[in-house]
């Protein structure tokens, strides 16, 4: 698995299957997402990738501070342990936030030599979040991009896995209910945040 800052992305070699999402925790909806990217990759013949950002838009956008479950490299080793071959990854901040929906879907197709997208069914992207799946369908419609929007995954009584809900199961001191979404053991970091402790 290979870990690349856009800026520092050599050229790549040949056409990508992307997956896109903060990817925080890697838990079983990001693990869905990426295993159907590589499923992907593996049918039309593309390089299994990754894109994502440092750090949660909410930690820079957001209010209040928000608790992050894996930081890039944490992110990355469990991409890669899904099958994931590269992860590329910006560094958030307010001027990548003032990118247009059309701007970001053009790095997609220029830097990572997009052919197959992948985004969960909540995806949003650009300025102001304007993008959705509607909006990623028709760019890649007229650009002869494929993409894949897959459904919530939920839990057995039905809850959305997400990282929000990851978290306040932490916080709560749900070890076991956040490990169940996650799919794995917590990392020190998460650890931290159980019952409510500073990380």
């Amino acid at each position: 698995m290979n870990l690349y800052l856009l800026e520092d992305l050599p050229p790549l070699s040949q056409d990508t299957a992307v997956c896109l999402g903060t990817f925080d925790g890697v838990h079983l909806g990001h693990q869905v997402l990426a295993r159907q990217t590589v499923q992907a990759a593996r049918q039309e013949g593309l390089i299994p990738c990754a894109y994502t950002f440092d750090v949660p838009p909410a930690s820079v956008l957001g209010a209040g501070k928000e608790d992050i479950l894996t930081d890039i490299h944490q992110k990355a080793a469990l991409l890669g342990a899904c099958g994931i071959d590269t992860v590329v990854y910006s560094r958030f901040n307010r001027h990548v936030a003032q990118e247009s929906a059309e701007e970001f879907f053009d790095l997609l197709r220029t830097r990572l030599r997009a052919r197959h997208i992948v985004i969960g069914f909540h995806y949003h992207f650009g300025q102001f979040a304007r993008g959705d799946a509607a909006l990623m369908q028709s760019l890649c419609d007229a650009a002869g991009v494929r993409l894949t929007v897959v459904p919530p995954v939920r839990t057995a009584e039905g809850e959305l896995v997400s990282s929000t809900a990851i978290r306040a199961r932490l916080r709560a001191g749900d070890r076991l209910g956040a490990q169940s979404m996650l799919n794995r053991t917590l990392t020190e970091g998460e650890e931290r945040l159980l019952g409510g402790r500073e990380a």
